[in-house]
């Protein structure tokens, strides 16, 4: 049985996992973060994906490895559709890769039993390790937070009602741990799950709890990738969406519990984050959002 081995890492990356020779996720695409993703992978032969988000799928294009994922997003990654590579509405750029087999709910890689669990993506994917009782979960069931639910986008309708339908699925195969995208690995798991529950019930009680949850997400999501005007974050198609409003209140929040401050015009970090640089392949897709997120990029 194959051990489970986690890479934790902080933003704008995903946490990596290796299981075996399966790697899951790949972190953030810039040079220095797959530098990284390459040491930890190393006798790694294949790469599956949870979701095609730019944390969790930024390297798949450079570390030579073949890639899996569920069938909605392997054939929307394939067909360059540009809804499957951020840069339409989250503004993250990511380099282009192939993905080599579809997977389908109740496949396996290896040891790990692919669970399809739509929630921010359409084909997000839990991976169950019934030997270890381990469970993979991507952007679900954190210990520190929740996941943030889309309030606008491709992706936005029903996806509160997904995203709690996912978390009672996690909770039923009552996983002695599981490990998520970001932050540590969850231990209590009933504790989590109570947890997360009851937030995404606020939520729904108060959708704008969810708005300015996902705001904030965002927000420091771009600042630890660069840095970053609040009149380029409002002309993003998530800033647009969100508001102005939206963007300075959350900003002003954030700032408050010294996560961004101000240099200039620009907010920057002081929070731990990958090291910074130009994508390892490939130029952030290329949307209509502002060409000002192009000079972010070369900064």
């Amino acid at each position: 049985m194959s051990e489970v081995d986690v890479f934790i890492r902080p933003g704008p990356s995903a946490n990596v996992v290796r299981v075996g020779d399966v790697l899951v996720d790949s972190g953030s695409g810039t040079v220095a973060a797959v530098a990284r993703t390459r040491a930890f992978a190393t006798g790694a032969r294949e790469l599956v994906l949870t979701h095609f988000h730019a944390d969790h799928a930024g390297g798949a294009g450079v570390l030579g490895l073949p890639v899996s994922a569920h069938r909605i997003e392997a054939e929307m990654v394939n067909a360059r559709d540009p809804r499957a590579c951020d840069g339409e509405f989250l503004g993250f750029g990511i380099g282009p890769y192939e993905v080599a087999r579809a997977l389908e709910e109740g496949d396996r890689v290896r040891e790990l039993e692919v669970l399809h669990t739509p929630s921010q993506t359409p084909g997000h994917i839990v991976l169950w390790h019934p030997g270890e009782r381990v469970a993979i979960t991507g952007d679900l069931l954190q210990e520190r937070d929740v996941a943030w639910v889309p309030f606008a986008g491709p992706w936005a309708d029903g996806a509160l009602d997904r995203t709690v339908a996912a978390i009672e699925r996690i909770a039923r195969l009552n996983p002695r741990m599981t490990i998520p995208g970001h932050g540590p690995p969850v231990t209590d798991v009933p504790a989590a799950v109570r947890r997360t529950l009851e937030r995404y019930e606020q939520f729904r009680a108060a959708p704008e709890k969810a708005i300015q949850h996902a705001v904030r997400r965002a927000l420091v999501s771009h600042v630890v990738t660069a840095p970053v005007t609040t009149a380029e974050l409002a002309a993003m198609p998530w800033g647009r969406a969100a508001g102005v409003d939206a963007i300075e209140e959350a900003l002003r929040a954030l700032e408050a519990r010294a996560a961004v401050r101000r240099e200039g015009d620009h907010w920057e970090t002081d929070l731990e984050h990958e090291p910074r640089g130009p994508l390892a392949q490939g130029p952030p897709t290329p949307r209509e959002w502002p060409a000002a997120q192009d000079r972010r990029a070369a900064r």
